[in-house]
């Protein structure tokens, strides 16, 4: 029998994110987006399944990208911290990879900031479906600070 694995799943696209945004995103439709696979050359090595070990552009993802295509299942929960707030979401993965979610929202950065909204380049990130188990689960301290990394810490994934 196959046991589900545990994950920290960050959605904070080059650590300059706004999270109260992307929470928004994360309750309202229930998706998780892949490191390194929002939009740009960043999202078709993704898609293409190159990855980004050795990016054209920006830097790497280590093979961040890579567990989340590969190595995460359906069934696997995930824990979604997010900078500067002391609660997280607590979700399990329910279906596959998609590669061009529709989100009906844009992406722009504005000062440093990346925001969705109206404005912008179309946001269709590669993801997966979520079910949220608890939307406001406590931040436990010392989480580890790669973008997707498996952890134990999660006792009681069956809520």
């Amino acid at each position: 029998m196959l046991q589900n694995q545990n994950w920290i799943l960050r959605q904070n696209y080059g650590e300059k994110t706004d999270q109260t945004n992307v929470r928004d995103l994360i309750l309202s439709q229930q998706i998780v987006t892949c490191p390194w696979g929002g939009w740009g050359p960043h999202r078709e090595n993704v898609v293409n399944g190159t990855y980004n070990y050795n990016p054209t552009v920006g830097r790497s993802a280590g093979g961040q990208d890579r567990r989340f295509v590969e190595d995460m299942q359906i069934g696997d929960i995930v824990l979604i911290p997010f900078a500067g707030q002391n609660t997280c979401i607590l979700a399990r993965i329910v279906g596959p990879v998609e590669y061009a979610i529709d989100t009906g929202l844009s992406v722009m950065e504005t000062d440093g900031v990346i925001k969705l909204g109206s404005q912008g380049e179309p946001f269709y990130p590669v993801g997966r479906r979520i079910e949220i188990l608890n939307a406001e689960y406590p931040k436990p301290a010392g989480l580890q600070r790669n973008t997707i990394s498996k952890t134990n810490r999660i006792l009681n994934a069956n809520l």
